[in-house]
């Protein structure tokens, strides 16, 4: 059985489709600690209003099942642009429609209950797909009829889907919790809830949380967290008693510097502006600051000089340069100044991680650097919690997304020079495409791989990297050999055999339907428990979202230490 948690996103969250991306983090930040996502959605902003002021045009009383059909294209829309969003970003992901899953409602066409799930088809799909985006808020009845769930109706949509799997159910509001009264006013000064009850809530949430949502949850004896985006703690509401927080959390921007400004860099720049209120972007080191200006960055914050650079003292320091230097220098320098370091610089974290985390923790900084291998796939993170079930036999994956992406295209007809022209163009390849092409840039993952599943620090010329040569492999692709490029991992006896290749795949094998740019993990454990995972491994927004997975994770494990009494335990479910 999966552990899954319900995500709710409603129209305070979604004001506009500029918030989809936030809506991306906050799914992938569940994904990749392991569970199994569903996400409900209401529509976008004032999607909902603006459908009914439009149908009273028509009339003052429209027909109730008309209006709940024309209403439900808010949530549908909103879950198919979820979907597109989560895609982009590199994580596999399915729209469904509620009558799909048996999402069965009855009462009034515009203010239903519901009533039953079909929980054996819902998990059918969580083990085809990590996350399922659920359109809130309405459902069918048994003669195929919409119906809506009342205003709101999206809260108790996640809750009945909570209750129904033995889910964790966390609603997200533009609120990091419930309040006594609004903590937008400014001549009020109210606190905020740890735990609230059921009839507390009901009393002083109405606004916040749908009533039936909050009835159906005393009626069941479950529970759910009541919280905003990215943060670690939130508001229970249960049948316990209630209790107000003791300390308040004043979120003040964190000041960052991102190293380099290319592909990821760029990407990465462009969501900490859209998260202005979390960080603040005070310096860019790059080459060119011109070609950069070009692009919109403000020439006060890009720097050309390592000195002038030196000056600023930031909380956080990106890493988004190629190569070992000068990127390596600029990690030590940050990490033994106490600066937490995020990177995505798979070559110094390779050579030099280990040395790294030993002055990351002489100084107090963090080092994370999860978006160095697998992309938006979570590799590291499946890794380090398979190694704490039990001893791991073996790791088989595609590493290289680059890689994966010219053999299809190869496959498909192209030849392998256009194929690399294309590449570069998409933004999965650099201008110098070697690294890809040599095999150099899986030998560094699977050094990073073998640090996290075995306790072993593995030689560049330990990995042996052998079999057809690119060029080779590229022919036999087109000639209609299934090819993968398979990174492997084993121990045997005692020993840690990893290899590199280009191999065959039958359609049983995990990676024969891999398609483009993506990559994938299979980690077997000693016991012969097997875990796969998938995720787009190369681009701009991919790299992206990894790389933004690590800084708030880096925000949340600050905020921890100083409040690790209020942060939620991770494996409360909803009918507990």
């Amino acid at each position: 059985m999966q552990n899954v948690i319900v995500l709710k996103f409603g129209s305070s969250v979604l004001r506009s489709a500029d918030d989809l991306p936030n809506v991306v983090h906050e799914i992938y930040r569940w994904y990749r600690e392991g569970y199994a996502v569903i996400a409900v959605v209401s529509a976008i902003g004032k999607t909902t209003e603006s459908l009914l002021r439009e149908s009273r045009t028509l009339t003052e009383s429209p027909e109730p099942f008309s209006t709940a059909e024309l209403l439900a294209t808010g949530e549908r829309t909103s879950a198919a642009l979820l979907g597109i969003a989560l895609d982009r970003s590199g994580v596999p992901s399915r729209v469904v429609n509620p009558r799909e899953i048996g999402f069965e409602v009855t009462g009034a066409p515009l203010d239903s209950e519901p009533v039953s799930l079909d929980t054996a088809r819902v998990h059918e799909l969580l083990a085809e797909h990590s996350v399922l985006v659920v359109p809130g808020f309405f459902g069918t009845d048994r003669a195929g009829r919409t119906h809506l769930l009342g205003r709101g109706g999206s809260d108790l949509t996640a809750v009945f889907l909570a209750v129904e799997l033995k889910a964790r159910c966390r609603l997200l509001k533009d609120v990091d919790g419930v309040y006594e009264s609004d903590p937008a006013d400014p001549q009020a000064h109210p606190r905020r809830f740890a735990q609230l009850h059921y009839q507390d809530a009901l009393r002083v949430a109405g606004k916040l949380i749908q009533p039936k949502a909050v009835s159906r949850l005393a009626k069941l004896h479950a529970n759910c967290e009541v919280a905003a985006l990215a943060l670690p703690y939130a508001t229970l509401v249960h049948g316990g008693a209630t209790a107000h927080a003791t300390s308040s959390h004043r979120r003040t921007p964190t000041d960052v510097v991102i190293l380099g400004c290319g592909i990821v860099g760029f990407g990465v720049y462009q969501r900490l502006c859209a998260n202005a209120d979390l960080y603040r972007v005070i310096g860019i080191l790059v080459r060119d600051s011109a070609k950069h200006e070009d692009a919109g960055v403000p020439a006060a914050l890009l720097h050309t000089q390592a000195e002038t650079l030196k000056k600023l003292t930031p909380k956080l320091a990106i890493d988004a340069l190629p190569g070992i230097e000068p990127s390596h220098e600029w990690v030590t320098h940050y990490l033994s100044e106490g600066v937490d370091v995020i990177s995505a610089n798979k070559a110094v974290i390779a050579q030099f991680g280990c040395v790294l985390a030993e002055i990351a923790q002489k100084s107090g900084a963090t080092l994370r650097y999860c978006a160095a291998v697998g992309g938006a796939g979570p590799m590291l993170e499946a890794v380090d919690r398979a190694r704490q079930r039990g001893n791991i036999r073996s790791l088989v994956g595609v590493l290289n997304g680059t890689c994966n992406f010219l053999l299809d295209a190869c496959a498909a007809g192209e030849s392998l020079h256009s194929a690399i022209k294309e590449a570069q163009r998409l933004g999965f390849a650099e201008a110098d495409p070697t690294e890809d092409i040599c095999g150099r840039d899986v030998v560094r993952k699977s050094r990073i791989l073998a640090r996290h599943a075995f306790g072993v620090e593995v030689k560049a010329t330990e990995l042996h990297v052998f079999g057809e040569a690119v060029v080779e492999a590229a022919r036999a692709a087109a000639q209609g050999r299934r090819l993968r490029q398979l990174a492997r991992a084993t121990m045997r006896d005692g020993e840690l055999v990893l290899s590199v290749s280009f191999e065959s795949v039958s359609r049983e094998s995990p990676f024969y339907s891999l398609s483009g740019e993506w990559n994938a993990l299979a980690v077997t454990l000693a016991d012969g428990e097997a875990l796969t995972l998938s995720g787009r491994g190369a681009g701009r927004w991919p790299t992206t979202e990894a790389v933004m997975a690590d800084v708030f994770e880096a925000s949340r494990f600050r905020l921890h230490l100083k409040n690790q009494h209020e942060c939620i335990p991770t494996a409360r479910l909803a009918s507990a």
